[in-house]
C-alpha cells in the first residue's frame, strides 16, 4: 500500500467515524441523563482518547528498550501541548468562520476540567524532580484523583437535569428514541473506526519520518500526537458547527484531564520519568497555555481572540525545536 493511500485512508476513515460518534455519544449521554458538559468532558473524551493513549502504553508497558521509552514519554507530553494549543486554536477558528464571537458554555464545565489539569499535570511533571521511590504514591494520588473527577462530571451532570434529546437522529436508526443497545454498537464501531483510522495515519506519518528523515524526537512529541487527537480535535469542529459548544470543549478539556493524570501514572510507574529539557519544555508550555485558557474563562471573556492565540504556544515549541537542529 502506497504512502499517500495509507494516509488518505486513514484520514477518511477517522472523518467518517468522528462522524458516527458524535452523534452517537450524544445519544448515549441523553440515555444516561448526563448534561452536556459532562457527556463531552467523560464520555466523548475518554474514548477518543484512546488512540493516543495506545501509543506510550506499547511504547513503555511493553518494550523495555530507552529508545521505546523516549518515545513514550515524547508521547505523553506531545498529547496534552496539542491539546492545550492547537486544539484551541482550531475550536477558535470554527468560531470565527461561522461568524461567532465566543462560544455558549454550560456554567463551570470547562473551568472544572481545566483546573483540574492544571493541578494534575503540574504534580506529574514535578515528579520528574523527585526521587523514584516517590513516583509510585504520586501516580496512586493521580489515579484517584481523577476518579474523583469523574465522580464530581457524573454527579453534577445528573444534578442539572439538563440533558436534552440530539437534535439528529441516530445513524443506525430512523426511530424517534432509539433503543440503547443500538447506541451502544454505533458509538463502539465508531470508535473502533477512529481507532483504526489513527492507526493507518500514525503509520503513514512514520513511513514519512523515514523518508524524508524526520527525528524520533519530532514523531513522538509532535507528528504522533497531531495524529493521535485528530478525533478529539475532528468532534469538536463539527460539534462546534452543530453549535454543540459544551461538547466541543468539553471533549478537548476532558482528554486533557485523562492526559495528565492517567497516561502519566502509566510513565510514572513503569519508567524512570526522568524528562529531559525538550520534554519539560513541552510540558511547560502546554500548562502554561491552559492556564491562559482558565484565566479568560473565569473572567468570562472566553473568545475567538485567546482560542486564536493558544496556538501560539505550539508555535513557539516548533520553532524552539527548529532552532536547535
Amino acid at each position: 500500500m502506497s504512502l499517500l493511500l495509507i494516509l488518505i485512508s486513514g484520514m477518511v476513515l477517522i472523518v467518517l467515524s468522528a462522524d458516527y460518534f458524535t452523534n452517537g455519544v450524544e445519544w448515549l449521554g441523553y440515555g444516561l441523563g448526563l448534561d452536556e458538559g459532562a457527556v463531552g468532558s467523560l464520555l466523548a473524551a475518554l474514548g477518543t482518547a484512546l488512540p493516543e493513549t495506545l501509543v506510550p502504553v506499547i511504547a513503555i508497558v511493553f518494550s523495555g528498550n530507552s529508545t521505546s521509552g523516549a518515545i513514550g514519554l515524547g508521547a505523553i507530553l506531545g498529547a496534552p501541548l496539542m491539546l492545550s494549543t492547537l486544539a484551541f486554536m482550531i475550536i477558535g477558528v470554527g468560531l470565527w468562520t461561522h461568524g461567532r464571537r465566543e462560544p455558549t458554555l454550560p456554567s463551570g464545565a470547562v473551568e472544572r476540567d481545566i483546573s483540574f489539569f492544571l493541578l494534575g499535570f503540574a504534580l506529574a511533571l514535578g515528579s520528574g524532580f523527585t526521587p523514584e521511590s516517590w513516583h509510585r504514591p504520586v501516580a496512586a494520588i493521580l489515579v484517584i484523583g481523577y476518579g474523583w473527577h469523574v465522580y464530581r462530571l457524573i454527579h453534577t451532570g445528573r444534578e442539572l437535569k439538563a440533558s436534552v434529546a440530539p437534535s439528529r437522529r441516530l445513524h443506525l436508526s430512523s426511530r424517534t428514541r432509539p433503543p440503547f443497545v443500538l447506541v451502544l454498537i454505533q458509538v463502539s464501531m465508531a470508535l473502533f473506526g477512529l481507532i483504526l483510522g489513527a492507526h493507518f495515519f500514525v503509520v503513514g506519518l512514520d513511513r514519512v519520518s523515514l523518508v524524508f528523515k524526520v527525528s524520533g524526537f519530532l514523531l513522538s512529541v509532535i507528528l504522533t500526537p497531531v495524529a493521535t487527537e485528530l478525533p478529539e480535535v475532528l468532534n469538536s469542529v463539527l460539534w462546534i458547527r452543530r453549535r454543540k459548544d459544551g461538547l466541543a470543549f468539553g471533549n478537548v478539556t476532558g482528554a486533557m484531564a485523562f492526559q495528565a493524570t492517567m497516561v502519566p501514572a502509566l510513565g510514572l510507574i513503569f519508567s524512570p520519568w526522568r524528562l529531559s529539557p525538550w520534554e519539560i519544555a513541552a510540558g511547560v508550555l502546554a500548562w502554561v497555555s491552559a492556564a491562559w485558557i482558565f484565566t479568560r474563562c473565569r473572567q468570562g471573556r472566553l473568545t475567538v481572540g485567546p482560542l486564536l492565540t493558544s496556538g501560539l504556544f505550539y508555535i513557539a515549541f516548533i520553532g524552539l525545536v527548529i532552532a536547535a537542529l
